[in-house]
């Protein structure tokens, strides 16, 4: 029964490991996202930069604000990847120790079958040999005491 529980609450472990793995994929991907758009929002800038002469200071400034929202968004995405890394990492701690305690419950239980088969033959040996005690016991009246020579008919 232990270990019937141990191993459904394994396969509960290794499919929140399996889950906080992806997430933590999902979160490198949205960061590389974020990555791809502050760069391409920069060189949309600089080339805004180089082609006019003159830029007006309010589109320097919304390009600007582009790219430090951009910058924010990026450290958002940093911190939900760090933060799905270590869900990754507890959750791959918790599988292993659920993993170690169902070992741990299935070698029990093995340990307990052979301890069980081994008094079973025990118990076997021991009626066998009990009922030819008894059989024993039981043929010696019919031939008094006699001494094992006169049983099997051999002269003296």
């Amino acid at each position: 029964m232990r270990e019937r529980s141990a191993l459904s609450n394994l396969s509960n472990m290794e499919a929140k490991r399996q889950i906080a793995a992806l997430a933590t994929q999902q979160a490198s991907k949205e960061l590389a996202i974020a990555e791809d758009r502050r760069a391409a929002a920069e060189v949309q800038l600089y080339q805004q930069l180089i082609s006019l002469d003159t830029l007006s200071v309010a589109a320097l400034d919304r390009g600007k604000l582009l790219i430090e929202r951009l910058e924010t968004e990026i450290t958002l995405r940093r911190q939900r990847l760090d933060d799905a890394h270590v869900a990754q990492e507890e959750a791959e701690t918790a599988a292993s120790e659920t993993r170690a305690h169902w070992v741990k419950c299935s070698a029990a239980r093995h340990k307990w079958e052979q301890i069980e088969g081994d008094v079973r033959r025990a118990v076997d040996i021991h009626s066998e040999s009990a009922a030819e005690i008894e059989a024993d016991d039981e043929s010696m009246p019919r031939y008094g005491r006699v001494s094992r020579p006169q049983m099997s008919g051999d002269p003296i």
